[in-house]
């Protein structure tokens, strides 16, 4: 059975957007990568490490502009640490839709693809239903005892491990803290996602701020609820899994908040787009619920908001309850057929599991480390030149201590590709916007009955 679908980043109302983050990722690309980086004919970028003679020539592909100088310059520490087993790495990148598509049918062809490759987690289903990926068990081994294990064993099948991701992805809730002071709300004394629908109809009330906005594009807000309640979008056969109580209950409780404006569908259809950025950073909406690795969005798109911001724990549904989900992600991968298979499992599980690989994800890209050593380091934690601290009334390693290791990721395996499709393409648009009054059962069996998998 084939579990595929057609790859897609940018949705309804997201054009403009599109070529304004495009630039901006590009450009902070070429200033990321210096003298490495170099514009292809087909607009691609492309970069390289510093070769060196007798280097094994590597190509990898990734689908994010600003992972090229990351790639290049885990290289470059590689070669230094281990100069009998050097590198010489090309990266390529374009955007998501081609660079996925074009990996998909180089691996059904069985040739063209590069040994190495960023996957995007919605896409990831795909490649490891369908046998493309080499397992890295045995090159992870030595790291993982200082990392969040479950940010690895989600990239696997309950037997091998295939990916690493570049960050932890802890879910946490943002406030507008001058909307919260304005409304006499500490967002420390919320804990259940009832105390925040109440303390949502005071910020409505003494503010005329919604609390909220949940996409209709993709599925941040009801899949962190979902995953509070161990409740995936596939089962443990990697079936499509809609249809529960649990899932109507989450869509129940956002109709709820939307119905009395506590919450509004996010301008624009989603939390990446110029109309949502727009808003946020007007503050016309009190918090957003999203991973840490969102940080970026905000130093990036929304900079009026700088030192107005405060990061908390997410809400749970019962007091008690874990605060601890992941989401979002790119599993890195290393393809069959590849020149060095040993050579690129070792190199990705250093670049990504390392100190050195791991601070750099932190300082420059602003993505919560998965090594947990660094969650303690004052270096790190303490750094008053760090743009990520700067900005934020909060420190965001507060809540990964707070939470620690025993985190909630997302069952990505079997079918969740084509199930991920099928969500961010009708069936949150369904549930909170253009079919309101369904009920919520009904419809996520029909929207269930149209996943091809």
């Amino acid at each position: 059975m084939q579990y595929y679908r057609p790859f897609f980043l940018f949705t309804k109302g997201e054009s403009s957007m599109k070529k304004q983050l495009t630039a901006l990722a590009l450009a902070s690309a070429m200033a990321l990568t210096a003298a490495a980086g170099v514009y292809a004919d087909d607009g691609s970028t492309q970069g390289t490490n510093t070769f060196v003679d007798g280097g094994t020539d590597l190509n990898f592909w990734t689908f994010q502009a600003l992972h090229v100088g990351f790639w290049t310059s885990m290289a470059d520490t590689w070669n230094k640490k281990n100069p009998d087993r050097p590198i010489n790495l090309t990266v390529t990148t374009g955007d998501s839709a081609t660079i996925h598509d074009k990996l998909f049918t180089a691996c059904q062809a069985g040739s063209g693809m590069p040994d190495m490759a960023d996957i995007e987690i919605g896409h990831y289903g795909s490649f490891l239903a369908n046998d493309f990926l080499v397992p890295i068990d045995d090159a992870v081994e030595p790291y993982k005892d200082d990392i969040v294990y479950s940010r690895v064993a989600m990239y696997g099948d309950g037997t091998h491990v295939y990916g690493a991701d570049f960050h932890l992805g802890a879910t946490v809730t943002y406030y507008n803290m001058d909307i919260m002071k304005e409304a006499g709300i500490d967002p420390a004394s919320i804990d259940t996602w009832d105390d925040y629908h109440e303390a949502g109809k005071t910020v409505l009330e003494k503010t005329g701020k919604p609390m909220c906005a949940v996409e209709v594009s993709d599925l941040f807000l009801p899949q962190a609820m979902l995953l509070e309640k161990n409740c995936q979008y596939v089962d443990k056969d990697g079936n499509p899994a809609l249809v529960s109580q649990d899932h109507a209950d989450v869509i129940s409780f956002i109709r709820e908040m939307l119905k009395d404006g506590t919450c509004i569908v996010a301008p624009g259809g989603g939390f990446h787009t110029e109309e949502w950025y727009s808003a946020m950073n007007a503050g016309d909406v009190a918090s957003i619920t999203m991973p840490l690795w969102y940080m970026g969005r905000f130093t990036d798109y929304m900079t009026d908001l700088s030192q107005k911001v405060g990061i908390y724990p997410i809400p749970v549904w019962k007091s008690g309850d874990t605060h601890e989900v992941l989401q979002g992600g790119t599993g890195t991968s290393v393809l069959k057929g590849c020149k060095d298979e040993q050579l690129c499992k070792d190199f990705l599980a250093f670049a990504k599991l390392s100190k050195e690989g791991c601070t750099y994800e932190w300082e420059i890209l602003g993505f919560d480390p998965i090594r947990t050593e660094l969650w303690d380091d004052p270096a790190i934690t303490q750094n008053k030149d760090n743009k990520f601290l700067k900005f934020f009334t909060t420190n965001p390693f507060d809540i990964l201590k707070a939470n620690g290791t025993d985190i909630t990721a997302p069952d990505i395996s079997g079918a969740y590709s084509a199930t991920y499709s099928v969500l961010v393409s009708t069936t949150y648009s369904n549930a909170f916007e253009t079919a309101l009054d369904e009920d919520p059962m009904e419809l996520l069996q029909n929207e269930q009955d149209t996943i091809v998998y």
